[in-house]
């Protein structure tokens, strides 16, 4: 590709000297001849002359442009100058750089394109200056840990947000599995996950409570908070989530990004700041981890999600994904889910189910994404008895849901409970549940949830 850049100095030299590398040669034209020479000993093409006259261009070649790029302080002079091209070469495509309140654009001319500086500014130093920060936190991470060796703790029956998020962790400490290993109090059983640690060759450590700090190990948290677990942690080293802050707690270093839709998301951030290019295996598992986490970018997510997606695309193993997402599914889970069907309720578009008792918690969520694939679904509400304890799992199909408020609201005070938008979890204990609600039915918690719901879905329509 050939561009021509032309600018009354060398503003644009400046900040498209690597174009030329990347996407293709960029010649520039500028209006005095020290500014070209400056250009050139640089190491840029340059020329220089009059940029209101024909003869100009003539010298420059136009015919073998492909791209103008034009940035003219005077928005008359810009208009001038695009129209003159336009009349040297009917099939030239122009952007010009324009301020906020000034430049002209020929609305029936489809090959000008005119892009505001203040938004190319605002992405650039954006991107840059949390890069910055995250540079800074990169530093402040690796500060906290020597040779003592660490434990990074995932919540229980980890999700695939949480075990990439701990392989990039123990990437940017630059350490090996036997002084820093991925550690649960519970086992991983859904049966993706499982494909996830056995493809990738993941291992993840059950662990006691009183083995957490054995032999003077520190204690690192990803994808969770303290305040999750039933029992004190002891002395807690870092903490890097993207859910909602329930409660308190101490740590001496965290990273909380709320708007994120993936913990993954925060870590590809730290590795791109500390300029480590991810494996095939860690960008993989942090690929996947976002895809799963925001139903690929679809539900509750951001730029910062998408940026972090197109980075890690090229790098990871997309066959190895397919082979994980379409684990073999064991019987029991298919006729424990075909038992939840036939108990389904619906009433004003949510679908409230009771599983009864079940062995493995993974299946209500599960349960809940199934359930807004059925027309006229779009609140799936779905329950189940886990070891003594009320699980509720809560998706909706929209954006500007309040499925993690209401959860808040309902159990936060009886349980642990939050969510994002589209969706939450609430994990109670059995017998706190039947103390305020007496019994654990799809009636009692389609009628604690339904008019919470629809309150939430008026208000929304009212405010547009």
């Amino acid at each position: 590709m050939q561009y021509l850049a032309i600018c009354e100095d060398d503003l644009l030299f400046q900040f498209m000297r690597d174009v030329a590398t990347e996407h293709g040669e960029v010649r520039f034209l500028v209006q005095d001849e020290a500014v070209a020479r400056r250009i050139k000993r640089m190491g840029g093409k340059a020329w220089h002359g009059d940029l209101l006259k024909e003869e100009t261009y003539k010298k420059v070649k136009l015919h073998h442009i492909d791209q103008a790029v034009i940035f003219l302080r005077e928005p008359e002079s810009q208009d001038r100058l695009c129209k003159l091209l336009r009349i040297m070469d009917k099939a030239l495509p122009v952007v010009l750089l324009t301020n906020d309140k000034n430049g002209k654009k020929d609305e029936n001319d489809p090959l000008v394109r005119q892009i505001q500086l203040t938004h190319t500014f605002r992405e650039f130093w954006a991107a840059h200056l949390l890069d910055t920060l995250n540079r800074k936190k990169v530093e402040n991470i690796r500060a906290l840990f020597g040779e003592e060796k660490l434990h990074i703790l995932l919540q229980h029956d980890p999700d695939p947000d949480a075990i990439g998020s701990a392989l990039a962790l123990r990437e940017l400490l630059g350490r090996n599995r036997p002084t820093t290993p991925i550690v649960t109090f519970g086992g991983v059983s859904r049966p993706e996950n499982a494909a996830m640690i056995r493809l990738l060759d993941i291992h993840i450590e059950r662990i006691t409570y009183e083995d957490l700090h054995k032999d003077g190990a520190k204690l690192a948290m990803v994808d969770v908070q303290p305040p999750y677990f039933d029992k004190p942690l002891g002395k807690v080293d870092l903490v890097v989530d993207h859910h909602p802050k329930r409660a308190n707690f101490k740590a001496r270093f965290t990273d909380l990004r709320t708007p994120y839709g993936a913990t993954s998301t925060i870590f590809t951030e730290y590795l791109r700041a500390a300029g480590i290019e991810p494996s095939q295996r860690l960008a993989t598992a942090l690929l996947y981890g976002i895809k799963t986490d925001t139903l690929f970018l679809e539900r509750g997510s951001n730029l910062a999600d998408l940026s972090a997606f197109t980075y890690l695309y090229p790098f990871a193993n997309k066959a190895m994904i397919s082979r994980i997402e379409r684990p073999a599914l064991p019987r029991e889970d298919l006729e424990a889910l075909g038992r939840a069907l036939s108990r389904l309720q619906l009433d004003n578009g949510v679908a409230v189910i009771h599983m009864g008792e079940i062995n493995r918690e993974d299946v209500i969520p599960q349960m809940a994404e199934f359930c807004l694939q059925i027309e006229g679904v779009e609140w799936g509400v779905v329950s189940g008895l886990v070891n003594d304890r009320v699980v509720i799992s809560v998706r909706n199909v929209g954006y500007v849901k309040s499925a993690g408020e209401i959860m808040k609201r309902l159990y936060d005070d009886i349980g642990s409970a939050g969510g994002h938008r589209a969706m939450a979890k609430a994990v109670i204990p059995l017998d706190r549940f039947k103390e305020r609600y007496g019994e654990v039915s799809d009636r009692v918690i389609r009628d604690a949830m339904l008019p919470m719901i629809v309150e939430r879905e008026v208000e929304q329509i009212a405010h547009g």
